[in-house]
């Protein structure tokens, strides 16, 4: 049990606990991608994602303790990292120091704030079925011009940000988790590659394409 504590064990911790928070991405990005279909589609999507409830339940409980998981031994590792002797942190900075770990306490908390947003406005109204109107439904939730919702400019513009910030995060990630499996010559594997740039690039180019579309008006 030791071994989960250690530095090794929470290393593998958050690379485990974020390769499943990248399945919950790519099912998310999958499920929203419906609304490019048309509005019944997306509500019938929800509609069956309601009846199974219970089992949607058990999925968010998991996630959120991945998340929290994933999020408490970061957090431990990079303090672990800066309690490092000078000399050591000075001969290692190349590695431990790296744009993206140097600025992960930033994009991190602009993530956080996304998620609270992203909870408080569309997720909780889907969850007590706050609809304005008798005829609104799931789809129309998403196109609502208030404050939280994607037709209103500056949510969709911090939205974006915050996508940034998540691809950001999942480049870094992708490569410390591959680290931590002991995969270090990602370049030379087209394959791992590939697969790198479909967590870091698609993934989030999608849910941004989604916002766009949005206040683009090509999702209305």
């Amino acid at each position: 049990m030791n071994i989960l504590f250690s530095s090794i064990g929470k290393k593998l911790q958050v690379a485990i606990s974020g390769i499943f928070l990248i399945i919950f991405l790519f099912f998310h990005l999958a499920n929203n991608m419906v609304l490019f279909s048309s509005s019944d589609n997306f509500n019938n999507m929800v509609h069956f994602l309601e009846s199974i409830k219970p089992l949607v339940r058990i999925m968010e409980f998991g996630l959120l303790l991945l998340l929290v998981m994933h999020t408490v031994n970061a957090i431990k590792l990079t303090i672990e990292n800066k309690k490092l002797s000078p000399s050591y942190a000075a001969k290692t900075s190349n590695e431990l120091s790296s744009i993206n770990s140097r600025t992960m306490a930033v994009s991190g908390s602009i993530i956080l704030l996304f998620l609270i947003i992203h909870l408080l406005y569309i997720w909780w109204t889907y969850q007590t079925h706050s609809f304005i109107s008798n005829t609104e439904t799931y789809y129309d939730v998403i196109l609502r011009d208030n404050i939280g919702y994607l037709n209103h400019f500056p949510t969709a513009a911090f939205y974006i940000i915050a996508i940034l910030c998540i691809a950001f995060h999942l480049k870094h990630g992708f490569q410390s988790a591959l680290k931590t499996f002991g995969v270090t010559a990602v370049e030379k594997n087209k394959l791992l590659y590939f697969l790198g740039f479909i967590i870091w690039g698609i993934i989030p180019l999608g849910f941004i394409i989604i916002v766009v579309s949005i206040q683009s008006g090509i999702i209305k």
